[in-house]
């Protein structure tokens, strides 16, 4: 079965950055990775945060790192969850989630990937599969 997989900011940058679940589950080509406009603002946001300390060449090159594993994602167009926000904040407390989860609704994706503790809320839960990285690999493996 071909999974559509919504992957939230620090499901990227774990996968892109460390090797781990979340690299395995980049690297995986029997899923459909999807993301969002808002996702891919935030994670290179926080690319330049977490990386200030670097000079501007490395900074670069691990931007370039970020959009070359982008590349294989499914990118939603912000005003194309627009419609979803209403659902969303109706679902999720965090205001700064609600964009992440319009766009995870809208994407009908069979999963939601994310660390993120916000989203693993009952109201959440019976929209759309959340789960972490470990537990989406144990669970299709069962599969």
């Amino acid at each position: 079965m071909r999974y559509r997989i919504f992957l939230d900011t620090n499901i990227l940058i774990s996968g892109i950055f460390f090797e781990g679940n979340e690299s395995k589950i980049l690297d995986m080509l029997e899923v459909e990775l999807i993301t969002c406009e808002d996702v891919v603002y935030e994670l290179k946001s926080v690319t330049k945060k977490k990386l200030k300390y670097l000079d501007q060449r490395n900074l670069e090159i691990a931007l370039v790192e970020v959009d070359t594993a982008l590349s294989d994602i499914n990118i939603l167009p912000r005003e194309k969850y627009l419609k979803k926000f209403l659902e969303a904040e109706a679902l999720i407390a965090h205001k700064k989630d609600i964009p992440i989860l319009a766009a995870a609704l809208y994407s009908n994706a069979d999963y939601l990937l994310t660390g993120d503790s916000h989203f693993f809320t009952d109201k959440v839960k019976s929209e759309i599969k959340v789960r972490n990285a470990r537990e989406f690999l144990d669970e299709i493996e069962k599969a």
